[in-house]
């Protein structure tokens, strides 16, 4: 921020509060926060990182030009990751290939792990562990990965991440219990 307009923001509640008022500073703030984990987000669902910027960016060109009427009945975090999940399959619904996404989404999910475990190969033991854990998760069935990724890799809550993908707590619960479970018998399989 700028000279003495460095405002603090002591709540998501207040950032929202003060862009619904106009607040500039507060809509930076905003877009800093999260852009980063939105389009990570986006682009696990899209067939682009170009793609999944713009998605995000039109997320916040959304926010900002309806901030006057904004409501949030979630938290922030969940608000904004449903809207890119939203946001992406009302582009996918848009340019009439929604069959053909969802195998690149598939495929691009996928290679989230592989590209993990690429980028530390020369890392610790611990490291190569953790790879071997998100080549795991990009092995398994699509929702239980997101659910798997937006926990872990994005921080939601069980909460949350049920608001997000539409469905309900115990179905949140029970793909992290069954990712979690095949990680674990993975991983002891080939240690032994």
């Amino acid at each position: 921020m700028e000279g003495g307009n460095d405002i603090t923001y002591d709540s998501d509640q207040h950032l929202v509060e003060r862009i619904r008022e106009g607040d500039e500073q507060a809509f930076k703030r905003l877009f800093f926060n999260y852009y980063y984990d939105l389009c990570g987000f986006a682009s696990q669902m899209t067939a682009s990182r170009e793609q999944a910027k713009d998605i995000v960016q039109e997320v916040f060109y959304k926010v900002w030009k309806g901030r006057e009427q904004w409501t949030i009945y979630s938290s922030l975090k969940a608000y904004l990751f449903q809207s890119v999940r939203n946001e992406t399959l009302n582009q996918m619904d848009r340019e009439q290939h929604r069959q053909q996404l969802r195998e690149q989404i598939a495929t691009r999910e996928k290679g989230y792990g592989r590209e993990l475990r690429s980028r530390r190969e020369d890392d610790t033991e611990n490291e190569e562990l953790l790879n071997r854990i998100w080549s795991l998760v990009g092995e398994m069935p699509r929702r239980r990965r997101a659910v798997f990724v937006l926990h872990r890799k994005h921080g939601l809550s069980y909460n949350e991440i049920a608001e997000v993908m539409g469905i309900s707590r115990k179905t949140v619960e029970n793909h992290m219990g069954l990712a979690l479970s095949h990680i674990r018998e993975q991983i002891e399989i080939n240690h032994d």
